[in-house]
């Protein structure tokens, strides 16, 4: 990014990004600068034109945290004593497992507070000059769809900010090998289990 295009002015001002987004960037006279402008906002007549440039802050507390919270779930989940469950079942001492719902009033409490960080994650990219930022609402649908819309909208507008999306993919790589491993170690406890069902 050394020259804008032959047919576009030499002059400083806002010309179509070469780097092939839909975004400007600002051409000071002599190069491009990292200066970034949506044109698709002023349709709505009340954003101005905002400057987003490499001071702006694309990541805060609260997407690292809607982020990292399911490690808690994860965490939950794989100390959770398959073996234990069984043999509670087995002897039909406990109708319902403590650590079962420990770790579904986990997952919930994880949901709601995902939600509120959702919520002042938007606040804050509005306050450091993101004109509507990804609507927080989507944490609704679930967390990962709201790193995902708000890391592609902060980088369509800033030039970076994709981050949360590889740590996100991450967790959910992790959560996974939990999940089939516990699966794993229950199968591997199915056939003691079967052996105490009564046949009719």
């Amino acid at each position: 990014m050394s020259d804008p295009a032959d047919s576009v002015s030499t002059q400083p001002g806002w010309y179509a990004d070469p780097s092939g987004l839909p975004r400007q960037r600002w051409w000071d006279g002599a190069q491009w600068t990292e200066h970034l402008h949506d044109p698709s906002l002023e349709k709505y007549g009340v954003t101005p034109a905002k400057v987003l440039g490499p001071e702006t802050r694309v990541y805060n507390a609260f997407i690292w945290l809607i982020t990292g919270l399911p490690l808690l779930s994860i965490l939950a989940v794989s100390s959770w004593d398959v073996t234990a469950y069984v043999e509670r079942s087995r002897s039909e001492v406990a109708a319902l497992d403590t650590g079962y719902l420990l770790i579904q009033l986990l997952n919930f409490t994880i949901y709601a507070v995902s939600v509120l960080l959702a919520f002042a994650d938007r606040r804050s990219l509005a306050r450091d000059g993101f004109v509507r930022p990804f609507h927080w609402a989507w944490t609704f649908l679930s967390s990962a769809a709201y790193v995902v819309g708000r890391s592609v909208v902060v980088n369509r507008r800033a030039g970076r900010g994709l981050w949360p999306i590889g740590a996100m993919a991450a967790v959910i790589a992790v959560s996974i090998g939990v999940a089939v491993a516990k699966f794993m170690e229950f199968m591997a406890l199915m056939p003691a289990l079967m052996s105490t069902v009564p046949v009719y």
